[in-house]
């Protein structure tokens, strides 16, 4: 019995091996998509004919995004060519790296088994893969929270052993804070949640409270402005948000999002359901000295708390603001497999049976990419080459982008040395859209509630059904319709 336990362990590490390293190729093979819609404002946020003090005063401190990823693209313009492929292999190459650093960065008490079973979580990941070119800091954040969680680990294990972390440790920790925090909104909530869960144990310990104290207050300072920034800007008249999804509708789609079908949902809510019964059994008086489980656990339940908190006033329910979660998911998902192989080793099955079904939601994506080409890119060629347009109306209503951005944007796919005037949609010039030329409008962000946003506040009606190009995209030939205000 014992021989042939050891055979399915080889067999499930080897095929697991295999599976992670095809999805860690993965992420170089789709760098010849098209520019998402978000994607277009970080390439003019980054656009290389711009001065950075152009850009810094007319874009960004117009904007609500953190500026560390425009900076560094900006800087990487300057090097390549301004291609969708150049930038996207950026996003890719950091999202590459962070696999091998995962495994460096690893504890040293870990085995080799925990840590190829979190590494291959993190190559396999299907949604990290899907996201991995995309030109934002998605990539950028999931490399930062990678790193600072693992330091936390490695500083609340020498805490452990009664010792102070060295300068070089915390400083270490500290500066990839501060990475983080001027990434992504998620990525900066996750650092002061590692730092409060370090500074819990460090008044336990009794040792390192002021360092992690003053370091994390020095973090904060740095990061507050922009924060202050970004309330002041959300806080003006006339200032827009997403429109709000429920929150249970919300997090079953985010869980779909990052961990696939319902069928592999449903296997992972047993997973985690048994491996945590066991391990609160196993561990039941030692769980709170176990920081490979409660370290990741409070980053995910305090989060979420977090964001159910500030849902109230803007929904931060988005699929892809959790990709910066996802290192915290993964390495508590890596925790229970580890923990259920040791207690019976034949279910170190369960790896290699997860990695192909993401596997499987990583060539779905890729069919449903061919067959969903950008919507800009398409609706400017017909624009463009079928209609031969050379002004149309564009409704900036609620791109959620600093007008000195849209101009760009809108002109990237159109033929080289085109003609093309982008005319910003307003309540005095709406007749442009129905009289004379009779002005295509061009929708950015078309849902079905924005068109209808569109229609109400502009007095406009659909002269025939809108033409759709990809979701995100939609010409609208309009008639005159009556304006309707908001009570």
């Amino acid at each position: 019995m014992k021989k042939i336990h050891k055979i399915i362990t080889v067999v499930s590490l080897a095929v697991s091996g295999v599976l992670a390293f095809y999805m860690f190729w993965q992420r170089f093979t789709l760098l010849h998509l098209g520019l998402l819609y978000d994607e277009l404002y970080s390439m003019a946020t980054a656009f290389p004919g711009f001065s950075w003090g152009y850009i810094w005063r007319e874009m960004l401190l117009k904007d609500v995004n953190l500026p560390l990823f425009n900076f560094i693209l900006y800087g990487w313009n300057h090097i390549f060519p301004l291609t969708a492929d150049y930038m996207h292999l950026l996003s890719a190459l950091v999202s590459a790296a962070t696999i091998p650093l995962v495994w460096f960065l690893a504890p040293k008490r870990w085995n080799l088994t925990q840590r190829f079973i979190f590494t291959a979580l993190m190559a396999g990941s299907f949604a990290l893969v899907q996201f991995a070119g995309i030109i934002r800091a998605y990539s950028f954040a999931v490399l930062a929270v990678s790193v600072l969680t693992l330091q936390a680990l490695s500083i609340l294990d020498v805490l452990f052993a009664h010792k102070n972390p060295s300068a070089k440790r915390w400083s270490a920790f500290f500066f990839t804070g501060l990475f983080a925090a001027y990434l992504h909104y998620f990525s900066s909530a996750l650092f002061f949640i590692t730092a409060l869960i370090i500074f819990i144990y460090t008044c336990y310990f009794k040792t390192g409270r002021k360092t992690i104290f003053l370091g994390t207050a020095t973090v904060f300072a740095c990061w507050l402005p922009w924060v202050y920034h970004t309330v002041r800007l959300m806080s003006a008249p006339g200032s827009s948000w997403w429109y709000t999804t429920p929150p249970v509708q919300a997090s079953f789609e985010i869980a779909q999002f990052l961990f696939g079908s319902n069928l592999i949902l449903g296997g992972l809510i047993i997973l985690i359901v048994v491996a945590g019964t066991s391990i609160l059994f196993t561990y039941k008086k030692t769980l709170l000295l176990r920081p490979d489980l409660v370290l990741p656990l409070g980053q995910t339940l305090i989060l979420l708390g977090v964001i159910t908190l500030v849902s109230h006033k803007y929904n931060l329910w988005m699929d892809r603001y959790f990709l910066a979660a996802l290192p915290s998911f993964l390495l508590l998902l890596s925790d229970a497999l580890f923990h259920l192989q040791e207690r019976h080793r034949i279910l170190i099955i369960l790896l290699p049976l997860l990695l192909t079904g993401w596997v499987g939601e990583h060539w779905e994506f890729v069919h449903n990419a061919r067959h969903e080409p950008t919507g800009l890119k398409n609706a400017l060629a017909y624009l463009t080459q079928t209609e031969k347009r050379h002004t149309i109306l564009v409704d900036t209503a609620k791109t959620g982008y600093p007008p000195a951005a849209l101009n760009l944007m809108y002109t990237f796919y159109a033929p080289k040395d085109y003609p093309l005037t982008i005319i910003p949609l307003t309540e005095q010039n709406r007749e442009l859209a129905f009289t004379g030329e009779k002005l295509p409008v061009l929708i950015p962000v078309c849902s079905v509630q924005h068109l209808i946003f569109t229609e109400t506040t502009y007095g406009l009606e659909e002269a025939q059904e809108p033409l759709i190009f990809a979701p995100d995209i939609c010409v609208l030939s309009a008639k005159e319709g009556k304006i309707i205000q908001d009570d």
